[in-house]
């Protein structure tokens, strides 16, 4: 089964993501090792914060391993990235909200508080949660 990760991004970051084609996620340089365990086709579940507490698209990694962010000037709070490339972005009105399913997911099952999940920017998910917000987002469309 590929392996699900979760990304959180505001949502000015995600529109930068959007002009960018979904073509890499930069990440702050603390989470080095937790991303060192992203593999090439693992899938990328973004869910933009923002008061928006929603999940926007699914993405796939292009590339194993971190690189260096060449052009820091664009984005120098995320030095290092990884691939990706777009699998399903859905529009605006059909992003699904953390609230509709924040009961089923194993990562906030239990809990009445969601935010502090929601405040890293990178996640691995369990199995269940992988095919469950592969099959929940793919139905919203």
């Amino acid at each position: 089964m590929t392996q699900g990760w979760l990304i959180i991004e505001r949502i000015d970051n995600w529109h930068i993501d959007s002009a960018n084609n979904f073509s890499f996620f930069g990440l702050k340089s603390r989470y080095r090792k937790l991303a060192a365990g992203v593999k090439e086709k693992d899938l990328i579940f973004c869910y933009v914060s923002s008061g928006l507490s929603s999940f926007a698209d699914i993405r796939v990694v292009q590339e194993a391993g971190l690189k260096p962010l060449k052009d820091q000037s664009y984005w120098d709070a995320f030095p290092l990235f990884f691939s990706t490339a777009p699998v399903l972005v859905m529009p605006r009105e059909k992003w699904v909200p953390l609230k509709e399913i924040g009961p089923s997911l194993d990562l906030t099952k239990g809990r009445t508080d969601y935010r502090p999940l929601f405040q890293t920017s990178i996640r691995k998910l369990t199995p269940h949660d992988t095919a469950f917000l592969e099959s929940r987002i793919r139905n919203a469309l």
